[in-house]
């Protein structure tokens, strides 16, 4: 089924895809194929020439299917005012066919360019892998080293140094070819300081999820477990243990399991940020981030950790996973005390 497929697609995503698939429902799930025109290098014939979707639709992945038919609506004016012009200095004619191709020979290869970036997108987007071995049948296995596939590495190396300069471009309107256009058109000033910024950003994500924190409990031998709410309150830091702490100020979460120290770690906020703190326990804290590396936090040091990170307290008996969510996992007030049994 359509569903089926989609999971299968999507298989190895991060779980706010999956979960996101596995919510809905089959009879939901629409299927609308995408086609795009392969560019011509005739766009007209005589006094008739096209623009826009006529001549180059593209696919939407980036956006440029109407500002492409923009672009060449400006440029068809400038040359036909052109033509115009001269036609009034000469005294003669007005040369409506020459201005075509001008037209045309001005907008060809920019058009052709974002199209065929239209179409890698989509490709890029339909074939990604996380890590080696996802597709490859007998050497799948080699997925569980989370080995980053070499289409990543390199695609992140094309986002690092070359999509800003790309999309600084694309964005330019065609630049110079657009002439007496006013310069509060000119995206080009304005994006290129800030595009490299934009890419290096990597909390733009966590500032748009738009919803409550909370450590949801993995592995665990608990039918029914409850989860963490995490308080955006600076001065309410949560302390987590085998043993209550009552002289402690701030939530205090017991997990009852011997790996969890009386006094484990805290979780604290500020600035906007989570930070997770070892109190130099017995058996560590450890974080497993997005990209599968596993490393234990230096006691007394404080560690950002993200959403869909995995925290264990001393072992992965007690491991949560770290999501954000608009939807309480649990009804009634929220309560600073959990107690939660990891076996």
């Amino acid at each position: 089924g359509k569903k089926e497929r989609l999971l299968k697609i999507f298989d190895g995503w991060c779980d706010k895809v999956m979960e996101l698939l596995l919510a809905t429902d089959e009879d939901a799930i629409l299927r609308r194929d995408i086609y795009d025109r392969t560019p011509s290098f005739s766009w007209g014939r005589g006094r008739v020439t096209l623009l826009g979707d006529s001549i180059h639709a593209m696919q939407p992945n980036l956006g440029q299917g109407g500002c492409m038919a923009i672009e060449d609506s400006y440029q068809l004016a400038l040359e036909l005012d052109k033509a115009w012009e001269q036609s009034i200095k000469s005294g003669s004619p007005m040369d409506v066919v020459s201005a075509l191709k001008s037209y045309e020979s001005a907008r060809k290869l920019r058009v052709a360019i974002i199209h065929g970036l239209a179409r890698l997108a989509a490709i890029m987007a339909s074939t990604y892998k996380p890590y080696l071995g996802v597709g490859l049948g007998p050497l799948s296995f080699l997925t569980k080293f989370r080995i980053p596939h070499p289409g990543r590495v390199g695609g992140r190396i094309f986002i690092d140094i070359g999509m800003p300069l790309m999309l600084s471009w694309v964005l330019g309107g065609n630049g110079s070819k657009l002439e007496g256009r006013p310069l509060h058109c000119r995206l080009t000033d304005k994006a290129s300081d800030q595009l490299q910024k934009w890419f290096q950003d990597d909390d733009s994500l966590e500032r748009a999820l738009n919803g409550e924190w909370f450590l949801f409990p993995i592995g665990q031998a608990n039918p029914d477990p409850v989860a963490i709410f995490l308080g955006r309150d600076e001065k309410n830091i949560c302390t987590i243990g085998s043993a209550s702490h009552p002289d402690i100020l701030g939530a205090s979460i017991i997990i009852n399991s011997p790996q969890v120290s009386k006094l484990h770690a805290q979780i604290s906020y500020k600035d906007g940020l989570f930070f997770l703190t070892d109190l130099q326990s017995e058996h560590g804290t450890w974080i497993t981030d997005n990209d599968g590396r596993r490393y234990r936090l230096p006691p007394n040091s404080p560690a950002r950790f993200h959403p869909y990170d995995i925290i264990e307290f001393g072992s992965d008996k007690a491991a949560f996973r770290v999501k954000v969510t608009n939807q309480p996992p649990f009804s009634g007030k929220k309560r600073e005390t959990k107690v939660l049994s990891a076996v």
